[in-house]
């Protein structure tokens, strides 16, 4: 490889991430040529091909996965210098992106904003939807669902909760129900616990929290997170069904090369603050090596 064009690693890295050229370029604040040049040139020093085309999107070859891992740790060691450069002076801004699913964010981030203002002054905060476990991608944190089992992570168990179906206070069950996009896994997990239900709802959403909305509005089940349905809710009630109960841990996770981020740890620690009992206490600790 030619070190003076060490700098082509970033296009490897937003390629791995982003899975088309369109959308690395758009995150590298660059055109799709540039980005298509760079990764063919960076090629041809290795005489490797880095991605293959499928479909619409590309997928790394193995040089390419071997070579994103210098990049992402590279990057995120940036990050993390740079964070604690700027914790030095009070008057510099440092921006953290926390990528969590919908139903976190409304829950524990949205209503504690004001909050977060006034305990980290200097954090300007980035929240980006990401429902499924893929990796941190460009965020610094990320909380998830289950357990992360590999990659260089370090890893805190937030809290352990329940999806369980709900429906409306006066509803009788009748087969109809509400559920999310098919694009989902566990779209239609609702029919472990409702056996009963239809083979297709009549509604499908794509987050948490429309789901919620439209089981309120029409009183039709829906699967839901039991810390998004609060014990006095008016609206909702438990579905009188056997078994209602599927188990879940909502985990944080940020690279370990920003465990001496003092902006990052502080945000973390502030966002376990909203945990329930011993669940958001636990160490931080290496997920897996």
């Amino acid at each position: 490889m030619n070190l003076d064009n060490w700098d082509d690693l970033r296009f490897v890295l937003a390629m791995k991430r982003h899975g088309t050229m369109s959308a690395a370029a758009r995150y590298l604040d660059t055109n799709v040529a540039t980005v298509s040049r760079r990764i063919e040139r960076l090629s041809q020093d290795l005489s490797l091909p880095l991605f293959e085309k499928r479909g619409q999107t590309f997928v790394a070859t193995n040089a390419a996965e071997s070579l994103s891992k210098i990049a992402e740790e590279l990057d995120q060691r940036l990050r993390g210098e740079v964070s604690n450069l700027h914790a030095t002076r009070g008057s510099m801004k440092t921006a953290i992106e926390i990528a969590a699913p919908p139903a976190v964010h409304q829950h524990y981030v949205l209503p504690r904003t004001a909050e977060l203002t006034d305990y980290l002054p200097h954090v300007l905060l980035t929240l980006t939807d990401k429902a499924f476990a893929q990796g941190l991608g460009n965020a610094d944190i990320q909380v998830r669902v289950g357990r992360p089992e590999g990659g260089r992570l370090k890893a805190r168990k937030f809290r352990d909760y329940s999806l369980r179906v709900y429906h409306g206070r006066d509803h009788k069950l009748c087969g109809e129900w509400v559920g999310q996009s098919q694009r989902y896994p566990d779209a239609d997990m609702l029919r472990d616990v409702y056996t009963e239900a239809a083979p297709q709802p009549r509604y499908r959403v794509e987050e948490m929290p429309t789901v919620r909305d439209l089981v309120r509005s029409t009183g039709l089940p829906g699967l839901l997170p039991d810390f998004m349905v609060a014990d006095d809710d008016p609206d909702l009630v438990l579905a009188d069904l056997p078994n209602n109960d599927l188990p879940g841990e909502l985990w944080i996770t940020y690279h370990e090369t920003r465990h001496s981020d003092s902006t990052l740890r502080a945000v973390v620690d502030w966002f376990c603050s909203a945990g329930h009992g011993a669940s958001a206490q636990g160490s931080l600790r290496i997920a897996s090596e």
